[in-house]
């Protein structure tokens, strides 16, 4: 294999495919990227054997071949290269020289087999269709803040997305607050699966552009997501989602309704959160928040600490209430709305509360979130 290819074009490829390298040990060669030189196109792909990905580029090539070289350690050595043209060639089966500066300077690095190599899955599925780059980047963002890090009850680390003719739903829940977005969606057919958060989070990431659409192929056992010049194929997690239209308070619970700044809400659960972080590791991140006319007075208190107090304006309609948070969760929320203002709806002290944004997006998003009980 014999390529000539430009640093930015090479390092951009690599580090977009690296995000699927595995950073286990189980089997070596999943550490790796494979490049495929063929037809004038050169083929980056990575696989960690739940997600994997495929950039594909233009470049020069005088020889065509394929190598498979590690993954972390030839992403950082092009990523300090100087820019300008880049040479690769490969030395056997067993080396990649890497040639640079008009091939005055070289390193070479070592290869797996590529027999090795996993062959990654072909796009097969029983639905297929397309969703706006800004869409999808957004329900991502908004809703995966509510996945479970904890791996011992996968579906909680994944997100359902429920495809239909015209509309995608993504959930996700961690038990302890639930986040649900909608969005457009041009398809045939419905289906509803379980992705892995991570898998959807990476893409969102890639996913920059705007006037771009991403096409997804998805089946019962895996989903095929195409971006442009990239693609993605992962696994999707076996298991039984919660019935999360159940657990959702109907509008004639809502007690209390709140209306405040995005900003303000922010700036004050951030200033409680610093004053418990060090002492108790944010296991005690709890705030206080009682509503009044025209205001919301947010409290926190820690032991040996210290103690906090803000009023923040607000319209409030309807009953006057006390509930304590999660101010962690909270926050999490905060940071993904685009709108300035959001509206806080209450069922109660002990209860679930639906945060929505304030204006025309309130339909295509809520975050529910459980009170924390705190003995007296």
């Amino acid at each position: 294999m014999k390529i000539n290819i430009q640093k930015e074009d090479l390092l951009y490829a690599v580090q977009a495919v690296e995000r699927a390298v595995s950073n286990k040990n189980t089997l070596p060669v999943l550490g790796g990227i494979m490049m495929q030189a063929v037809s004038g196109r050169l083929y980056f792909r990575a696989t960690d054997l739940e997600l994997a990905m495929e950039c594909v580029i233009n470049a020069d090539i005088e020889e065509e071949g394929e190598v498979v070289v590690p993954g972390r350690k030839f992403s950082g050595m092009v990523r300090t290269l100087p820019g300008g043209n880049v040479h690769l060639e490969s030395l056997g089966r067993e080396q990649l020289l890497v040639k640079y500066e008009n091939e005055q300077s070289e390193f070479t690095v070592p290869c797996f087999a590529v027999e090795e190599f996993p062959i990654l899955p072909q796009p097969e599925g029983d639905i297929q269709g397309y969703v706006p780059v800004r869409v999808f980047r957004r329900l991502v963002k908004q809703v995966s803040i509510a996945a479970a890090a904890d791996e011992a009850r996968p579906v909680f680390t994944g997100v359902l997305m429920e495809l239909s003719d015209d509309k995608l739903v993504m959930v996700a829940t961690d038990t302890h607050r639930l986040a649900m977005g909608s969005g457009v969606w041009q398809g045939k057919g419905q289906l509803s699966l379980i992705m892995p958060a991570r898998t959807l989070q990476e893409i969102g990431r890639l996913a920059v552009n705007d006037e771009e659409n991403i096409t997804i192929i998805a089946g019962k056992s895996q989903a095929h997501f195409t971006l442009g010049n990239i693609s993605f194929t992962s696994r999707v997690i076996v298991g039984q989602f919660p019935e999360y239209k159940q657990v959702l308070p109907a509008e004639s619970l809502f007690c209390t309704h709140i209306e405040l700044n995005n900003a303000r809400l922010s700036g004050a659960l951030e200033r409680a959160s610093m004053l418990s972080r060090e002492s108790m590791r944010g296991k005690g991140n709890i705030v206080r928040l009682a509503c009044g006319e025209g205001k919301l007075v947010m409290t926190a208190e820690v032991p040996d600490e210290g103690m906090i107090r803000e009023d923040i304006p607000a319209g409030v309609a309807g009953e006057p209430l006390t509930v304590n948070y999660n101010a962690r969760y909270m926050l999490d929320v905060l940071k993904v709305l685009e709108e300035e203002s959001l509206i806080f709806h209450l069922t109660g002290a002990t209860t679930p509360g639906v945060i929505k944004p304030a204006g025309e997006n309130a339909d295509e998003y809520l975050y529910l979130i459980l009170p924390v009980r705190v003995s007296k």
